[in-house]
């Protein structure tokens, strides 16, 4: 396995996948790896869907396809031009984030920590410590040599994702990792803000 900083500087987002399936053992390994995080007051209200079947993985692939849609032509403070538009829309109906596994990662908030007068503490709180999950599972996913990518879109649609994923009531969708190997070999962005541009030293 690759040292720990190893890890961490060459993860990148992986966006299309070979059709292999995880074997259980290292998604279980992955699983683990995400609950494992800091957990804000030791609450752990997160909640995972992992999903195998084929007919879920096709429909949750059409709402990415939609999602995605949404995003670059009402969301983006600068929409995409129309050709790059549909040569995206294109690239994911040919198979881009189509994965073998899809974990959707929820926020749950059936037990409380807080009182309700800090309900939205309490939630904010519960959204970081499920965001440190995600970041668990993608590293320890590259450092046993598969790839993933961590979507934000499908909060577009959540009422849509959720017909599909069929969340306990109480749950609320953060975000969905496409997890799989990778069908071909991409390495992270080169470029990154200097240091100097965000961090200041008191």
């Amino acid at each position: 396995m690759k040292p720990f900083l190893e890890v961490v500087m060459t993860r990148c987002s992986v966006r299309r996948f070979r059709p292999d399936p995880v074997p259980d053992d290292v998604l279980a390994k992955i699983l683990e790896a995400g609950i494992r995080a800091p957990t804000a007051g030791g609450g752990e209200q997160w909640f995972f869907i992992v999903v195998k079947d084929l007919e879920k993985r096709r429909a949750i692939h059409r709402l990415l396809l939609e999602a995605h849609r949404l995003y670059a032509s009402k969301v983006l403070r600068e929409p995409l031009p129309v050709e790059k538009l549909e040569k995206w829309m294109r690239r994911i109906e040919e198979g881009m984030y189509f994965a073998p596994i899809y974990i959707a990662a929820y926020i749950d908030l059936r037990e409380r920590l807080y009182r309700d007068e800090f309900y939205e503490f309490e939630k904010l709180m519960a959204v970081q410590s499920l965001a440190a999950a995600i970041e668990n599972m993608l590293l320890t996913a590259h450092a046993m040599g598969l790839g993933g990518v961590w979507l934000g879109v499908p909060l577009l649609l959540r009422e849509k994702f959720d017909e599909v994923l069929e969340p306990p009531p109480g749950c609320e969708l953060q975000a969905l990792i496409a997890l799989g190997y990778p069908a071909e070999e991409v390495g992270p962005r080169k470029r990154r803000k200097d240091l100097s541009k965000v961090v200041k030293m008191i």
